[in-house]
């Protein structure tokens, strides 16, 4: 079963890009072949290892989250409180990662062809904007 902090955990590794793209601009456009996926999986790790030893210790972990809260900050939005909150508490090795990744393209891609669509997308924001409003009594 995928926990739902897990999502948040597949947000943190798109939403870390933000801090490198122009405020405003769409992180993710049209459809998403696991390919594509996985390759930016690795450029998201090869950004955030800063030493290349291969290993995402917790202070660059903590480094990645900070830029990443920061341009959402910049963008106007405010990060989930779970996520906020959140501390790494390990290192990561990049098949870790990369398993976790994964792991993450097969919950997205709801149909299980391959493809994560605009649609699916839709449908995980949707979810999470659902559960980051406050419960009404």
């Amino acid at each position: 079963m995928f926990k739902p902090y897990l999502l948040s955990l597949a947000l943190f590794s798109g939403l870390s890009v933000a801090a490198d793209e122009p405020p405003g601009e769409p992180l993710i456009k049209g459809d998403i072949s696991k390919a594509q996926f996985m390759e930016k999986a690795e450029q998201r790790f090869a950004r955030q290892d800063q030493n290349g030893d291969g290993v995402l210790s917790i202070a660059e972990k903590e480094a990645a989250m900070a830029k990443m809260h920061e341009a959402m900050k910049l963008a106007g939005k405010s990060a989930p409180e779970k996520m906020a909150n959140m501390k790494p508490r390990q290192e990561t090795t990049k098949a870790q990662f990369m398993q976790r990744q994964e792991k993450i393209f097969a919950h997205l891609d709801k149909n299980a062809d391959g493809v994560i669509s605009e649609a699916e997308r839709a449908d995980v924001r949707a979810g999470l904007k659902q559960r980051a409003e406050p419960s009404m009594p």
